[in-house]
């Protein structure tokens, strides 16, 4: 399979904190790939990284080939690399609805447009209806989103990040705080989405992991430790006392 996303010696100051370092990453096209370590190991800096949202120190940065160490997150998400967040980032007084149309607003070039008469906007209606039908959240599409259980949120942010039609999807730890009756539903949200696209998630629920992921990288201290597959990284030495210091059991 080919690469869609690379990291190359990529690397992240803060002063004098390297939380990223000389970080090499390969992403197969079509693979769930997870990056896991333990708190502090600058996961979720390289998800900014990988996203544009943080500007490397050193390294390059590439996506289908091409060079996007210097473009703008807004950039890469239009070329089909896009990125949910540790906390949701939907708007609670508007329906489930009306969250995934203003998704497509944004996809469509109209996002700032908000004098446009409802009628105008009713255009997105079809679209948004199949991403929440994607998601499991049709019966609940005129419910706000305040109203909803932290499971269904994250559901419809990622409906809300399908909208921009990712071939790379980004999920920044996709589990974390949702209750145990969730998860199932959510493990197979990524599952399916999966299909058609290549997925990139930090997660910190192990058997979630070994669940969905086709290859694992683990990072310590802001440097890749190991890389392979969910039973390659789970038999790695140097793997399980990273994690058993940590208070993990691999």
């Amino acid at each position: 399979m080919s690469i869609v996303l690379e990291a190359r010696q990529v690397s992240k100051n803060f002063g004098g904190f390297h939380a990223v370092r000389n970080v090499n990453l390969r992403v197969q096209e079509g693979n769930i790939h997870a990056l896991i370590g333990p708190n502090g190991a600058g996961k979720t800096t390289l998800f900014g990284l990988l996203t544009r949202f943080h500007s490397a120190s050193s390294g390059s940065i590439f996506l289908k080939g091409e060079d996007i160490t210097a473009k703008g997150p807004a950039e890469v998400a239009l070329r089909g690399l896009c990125r949910s967040f540790q906390i949701s980032s939907i708007f609670p007084g508007l329906t489930l609805r009306d969250n995934v149309r203003v998704a497509l607003q944004r996809r469509y070039g109209s996002s700032h447009q908000f004098w446009l008469p409802s009628r105008v906007l009713s255009r997105f209606d079809d679209e948004a209806e199949q991403l929440l039908d994607l998601v499991g959240l049709t019966s609940l599409a005129q419910r706000l989103c305040s109203e909803v259980s932290y499971g269904r949120k994250r559901a419809l942010e990622i409906a809300t990040t399908l909208a921009m039609q990712p071939k790379v999807l980004l999920l920044d730890e996709p589990i974390a705080g949702m209750a145990a009756g969730d998860v199932p539903m959510i493990v197979e949200l990524i599952r399916s989405v999966a299909k058609d696209r290549t997925v990139v998630m930090v997660e910190h629920n192990l058997s979630v992991v070994e669940s969905l992921c086709d290859k694992v990288t683990v990072l310590v201290r802001g440097e890749v430790m190991a890389e392979g597959t969910y039973r390659e990284i789970r038999d790695n030495p140097a793997v399980r006392e990273a994690y058993i210091g940590a208070g993990y059991e691999v």
